[in-house]
């Protein structure tokens, strides 16, 4: 059984909509635990104070990265099922630019916005109304929009497709941002760290878990490099014999009938007599 169950036909229809209702309801309990139903809590990112988001949102990345490579790797996941979104300049800038602002003026993001709504938050519910209306509204004036849309296609990218690089560099040089964007956030980001300690080889979960993480991508920087680098062995078939007579192709009369599939008849040893070969004491 391989990976994604619902796209590879491993599961049906009704075992997937289950999976999905019971990975929704666990998604967005760990993200109201973790304190993402606050839109105080996700807008002082904005203002310099708490820098959760980047880091939950930098870790979710590349732990899909990095289980996706290792288990695409391992033959554990079909790579080609996993849904890949094609590339729109102009809609992507402009939906980003709009998610951005957004996100800064109503203090939540599509996913945050629902888990804030369903324990309770008013303006969360005022956030889902916005972004309902504005479905609509890009629905209604699509046409007038197509232009803008559709500038920029480029079907499906992927950063190492676009760089030419191998897919377990890119994944290190994601994986080395991202521990640096933990330490930096971690050293300059909290007032209330003692920064004569800040260098200091201290075990943490933090650490360990920013060790395993480079462990991990610069294993796929070799693996994927051995892959590449490693060439398909030609299977040669023996020369043919020079010694003893020549064999002679056998002579087809015109009109009969022969089958391609057809094997050589075997060819006595000289003298005529069948050699018996005695039995072996090894199966290798």
């Amino acid at each position: 059984m391989t990976a994604p169950l619902y796209a590879t036909g491993s599961i049906g229809e009704e075992a997937g909509l289950i999976a999905i209702f019971f990975l929704g309801f666990l998604f967005g309990f760990f993200l109201e635990r973790a304190g993402f139903g606050s839109a105080k809590k996700l807008t002082a990112i904005f203002y310099f104070k708490d820098w959760a988001v980047l880091r939950v949102m930098f870790t979710a990345i590349v732990v899909a990265m990095l289980g996706l490579l290792y288990f695409t790797g391992a033959g554990w996941m079909e790579a080609e099922a996993v849904t890949q979104k094609e590339t729109f300049l102009g809609a992507q800038i402009a939906g980003g630019l709009l998610l951005g602002a957004g996100f800064i003026v109503g203090g939540y993001c599509p996913g945050t916005s629902a888990v804030a709504a369903a324990s309770g938050k008013l303006d969360a519910v005022a956030y889902l109304a916005g972004m309902l209306f504005g479905t609509f509204a890009f629905a209604a004036g699509y046409d007038w929009l197509q232009p803008l849309y559709q500038w920029g296609a480029m079907g499906v990218k992927t950063l190492p497709g676009v760089l030419g690089w191998q897919p377990g560099l890119v994944a290190a040089a994601v994986v080395l941002m991202a521990v640096a964007a933990f330490a930096a956030t971690e050293i300059w980001g909290n007032p209330t760290i003692d920064r004569s300690r800040a260098w200091q080889s201290k075990l943490t979960p933090q650490a360990a878990g920013a060790a395993v993480a480079v462990v991990l991508a610069f294993g796929l920087v070799v693996g994927y490099g051995m892959a590449s680098a490693a060439k398909p062995v030609m299977a040669q078939s023996p020369a043919p014999a020079t010694s003893g007579t020549a064999l002679q192709p056998a002579s087809v009369q015109p009109g009969a009938m022969t089958s391609p599939a057809a094997a050589p008849a075997p060819v006595a040893p000289p003298g005529g007599a069948v050699r018996k070969f005695k039995k072996g004491k090894s199966c290798s």
